[in-house]
């Protein structure tokens, strides 16, 4: 396998003419490319300088593409909250190891999330992310489609540079079980909402299993511990977990300018969330829901906003929000097997932030 991924390399050199995507003082940023400032949560403010070189990767590449490609996709990268790449970088510095590849990874993992967002807004129907248009909104879904191959192709070949075959296999194995994950909800013929277990399965495929993922991949290449690789890993399944099911709750009680989307979006696509299973769960009322997942177009937007209501009136929130607590709180025990140090209480701090976030 590392023969193999050493011809691979030395192929994709051959072909580019040069080496492994790395931030280069002469990088020039192109315009159209990632123009806006690098946001980041106040917590992440000491790994500022590390970020900027993840960026500095992201740049690099970027600027191989050609316009109108370029301007989009720095679009699609611009923005977030960069929590997936803070991970790579803090996991690096918990080690104390050398931090050049952790850049590259973590610019993998930011190119990962960014595919998997243009191709969800496809496929949710998605007008707008972050308070901006999406893309499939102003290309042909064709085009759309390709973009996100392309940050796919782009995150595999940086994390094929790595020369690294065991976190090659683990970058494999998300894909494929975010890919599964997404078409088993999508052609699923249930008239009836989901059961939690459903529920919890569904999410872990959507976004704890790439959280999850990025730590163990940032381990292993740290050179940890089996036991501490497997704490990492169930460390970002963890709050990978609390995240989801908090972004579920704004979906409910979050501030549309802040979220960058109308409230009540899951609604709309008929998603059952966990606010709405616990709702369900009560034994409540059920016609503003049902109203809401009837489909019914002419009733729909009096419908959702009464279906918020109820739901939000019900105590189902912060029953919710219950649960995302416990996930966060297992996440930050998993980190007791690793060295005790500044980055790992970072950590500690973060699971906390994936729960008290508002946007």
């Amino acid at each position: 396998m590392r023969r193999l991924s050493g011809t691979i390399l030395g192929h994709q050199r051959q072909l580019s003419g040069r080496g492994p995507f790395l931030l280069h003082p002469s990088v020039r940023h192109e315009q159209g490319v990632m123009k806006t400032a690098l946001p980041l949560i106040p917590l992440l403010e000491p790994i500022r300088p590390q970020m900027k070189q993840v960026d500095g990767v992201l740049h690099q590449l970027l600027t191989r593409a050609e316009e109108p490609l370029r301007s989009m996709l720095g679009r699609s990268l611009g923005g977030g909250k960069r929590l997936r790449p803070a991970l790579v970088i803090l996991i690096g510095q918990v080690f104390d190891v050398p931090l050049e590849p952790f850049h590259r990874l973590a610019a993998a993992v930011d190119m990962l999330h960014a595919a998997t967002l243009v191709h969800d807004d496809l496929v949710d129907e998605s007008p707008l992310r972050r308070g901006r248009e999406t893309l499939h909104t102003t290309w042909s879904v064709g085009a759309t489609v390709l973009a996100g191959d392309y940050l796919l192709g782009e995150s595999t070949a940086l994390v094929a540079e790595l020369g690294h075959p065991r976190v090659l296999e683990i970058f494999a194995c998300i894909l494929r079980t975010m890919c599964a994950g997404e078409i088993e909800h999508l052609l699923s013929t249930k008239q009836t909402p989901e059961s939690r277990e459903e529920y919890y399965r569904r999410i872990e495929a959507k976004t704890a299993s790439m959280f999850a993922a990025t730590t163990e991949m940032a381990a292993v290449l740290a050179g940890a511990e089996e036991p501490q690789i497997a704490a990492l890993g169930c460390f970002g399944r963890e709050i990978g977990m609390a995240f989801q099911i908090v972004d579920d709750v704004l979906d409910f009680i979050g501030d549309e300018a802040r979220l960058g989307k109308p409230a009540g979006s899951d609604l709309r696509q008929g998603l059952v969330t966990l606010p709405v299973l616990y709702y369900l769960e009560q034994g409540k009322d059920l016609t503003p829901i049902n109203a809401v997942l009837s489909g019914r177009q002419d009733r729909r937007e009096k419908d959702v906003q009464v279906a918020i209501e109820a739901v939000v009136a019900s105590g189902a929130i912060e029953s919710a929000l219950t649960e995302a607590r416990a996930y966060a709180r297992r996440g930050q025990e998993a980190l007791t097997l690793l060295p005790d140090n500044t980055p790992r209480r970072m950590l500690h701090e973060l699971a906390k932030y994936m729960v008290e976030r508002r946007s």
